[in-house]
C-alpha cells in the first residue's frame, strides 16, 4: 500500500533540504547504557541508504547552539550512525526457557530444542484459534529466569509473545509485575482461559493463576499474549 500523498509530483513532496531549522541536539549520548535503548530491524540492504540519511546529521548547520554545542552534536550524530550499522545478535543458546525446574521426573516440560518460546503476536485481538505467533526473541530482554518484554521495540498493532508447550494437566502460572503495568492474556489449546491485568498488584508482587481441568491430552500449548493497557 502506498504512503500517504505517495504521488508524483504534489507539493508535499517537492525537493527542499532536511532540515529547514535548525534542530534542538538531543542532550544524551546515543549508546547511553543507563538510559533506555531500543533495538532496530531492518533488512541491511537498505543500510547504505540509511546511511546517507545520517549523514544529514553531521551537518553543523543542522544544529542550534554555540560552537562546541554543535560538535558534540555532530559527534553524537556519528555515533548514533555507527550505531544503526552494528547487527545485534540474540543467540538462541542464550536465551533461557521460561522454565527453572531441571527435575527430570517432572512432566511439566518440554525440550527447549523443540519449541520456539519467545516472539509477538502479530494479530492479539484476533479470536483465540487464529492468533498468529512469530518467532522474534529480539524484543525480549531475558534477566536471570525473568522474561521482561522490550515495549520500544514492538511495532504498532503487535503485542509479546511467550509460548511453551507443558504434559502437565494442572499447573500454576506466576506474573510479577514489573515497572511496566501489562495485560496478559492466556490461551490454552487455542482458547481462551483468561487475562492477568498486572495494574492490580503494586510493583514487585506475583498473581499466581491455577489452571485446572484441563483435558488428557498428549500436551498443551500455552501462549501468552502480553500488551500494554
Amino acid at each position: 500500500m502506498d504512503a500517504a500523498y505517495n504521488f508524483y509530483p504534489n507539493p508535499m513532496n517537492l525537493q527542499e533540504v532536511s532540515f529547514p531549522q535548525e534542530l534542538i541536539p538531543p542532550d544524551v549520548d546515543p549508546d547511553d547504557p543507563d538510559l533506555e535503548l531500543i533495538l532496530v530491524e531492518y533488512n541491511p540492504a537498505w543500510t547504505a541508504v540509511l546511511m546517507a540519511a545520517c549523514d544529514q546529521l553531521g551537518q553543523y548547520s543542522a544544529w542550534v547552539g554555540d560552537d562546541d554545542e554543535k560538535k558534540l552534536a555532530v559527534n553524537r550524530a556519528q555515533v548514533l550512525k555507527w550505531l544503526l550499522q552494528k547487527p545485534v545478535e540474540v543467540g538462541e543458546r542464550d536465551i533461557p526457557a521460561p522454565y527453572w525446574d531441571d527435575d527430570e521426573d517432572v512432566d511439566d516440560e518440554m525440550p527447549v530444542e523443540d519449541q520456539d518460546w519467545y516472539g509477538m503476536v502479530t494479530n492479539p485481538t484476533a479470536p483465540a484459534d487464529e492468533l498468529t505467533f512469530v518467532e522474534n526473541a529480539v524484543i525480549w530482554i531475558f534477566t536471570g529466569f525473568i522474561a521482561l518484554v522490550l515495549s520500544p521495540a514492538l511495532p504498532a498493532g503487535v503485542a509479546a509473545g511467550l509460548a511453551f508447550r507443558t504434559l502437565a494437566t494442572r499447573f500454576t502460572l506466576a506474573f510479577r509485575r514489573g515497572d511496566i503495568i501489562e495485560q496478559i492474556r492466556i490461551v490454552i489449546d487455542a482458547q481462551d482461559y483468561g487475562t492477568v491485568d498486572t495494574s492490580t498488584v503494586a510493583e514487585g508482587q506475583i498473581i499466581e493463576v491455577d489452571v485446572n481441568g484441563l483435558e488428557d491430552l498428549d500436551f498443551h500449548d500455552i501462549l501468552l499474549v502480553v500488551s500494554n493497557p
